[in-house]
């Protein structure tokens, strides 16, 4: 994997979705470059088709729970909620065209949602020096699993 400079205003999960703060009433989530490199690996030319579904606008979403789904023909992985709240807004773009987060997946969100415990939820997230020490041994474990 190559080093590269993670976002200091973004947190992290071991899950490898990210969380930024937009104010008290909303937080944008998203997915790490983890995520777009292991589904760019399980193709040789890294086109294998991805469709992304997440709950529907309204929907409150919990803590370590399904926020939605990453299918591509060889695998499904969960889209893990940072944070609890409700969904306010889905980023439609990029989930009609997944290939969006390929170059720079933590500038583009996937969905936007109100917090209802923000203070206690961020408490478990990582900061971007954590988020890239747990990487290290993150992506030698994805590999052997892939």
């Amino acid at each position: 994997m190559s080093k590269k400079a993670y976002l200091s205003d973004i947190l992290y999960t071991p899950f490898l979705m990210w969380v930024t703060v937009i104010d008290g009433q909303t937080v944008r989530i998203g997915v790490t470059q983890q995520i777009c490199d292991c589904f760019r690996g399980l193709s040789k030319d890294g086109s294998d088709t991805i469709c992304c579904e997440l709950k529907p606008i309204g929907v409150e979403v919990k803590r370590m729970e399904p926020l939605g789904i990453v299918k591509t023909r060889k695998i499904a992985f969960e889209l893990i909620s940072p944070i609890s709240g409700k969904i306010k807004k889905i980023n439609e773009e990029v989930l009609n065209n997944f290939s969006i987060l390929k170059n720079n997946p933590e500038k583009e969100w996937i969905a936007e949602v109100e917090p209802i415990n923000l203070e206690e939820d961020l408490q478990h997230l990582f900061t971007p020096q954590q988020y890239e020490e747990f990487c290290k041994h993150l992506w030698y474990f994805l590999r052997i699993q892939l």
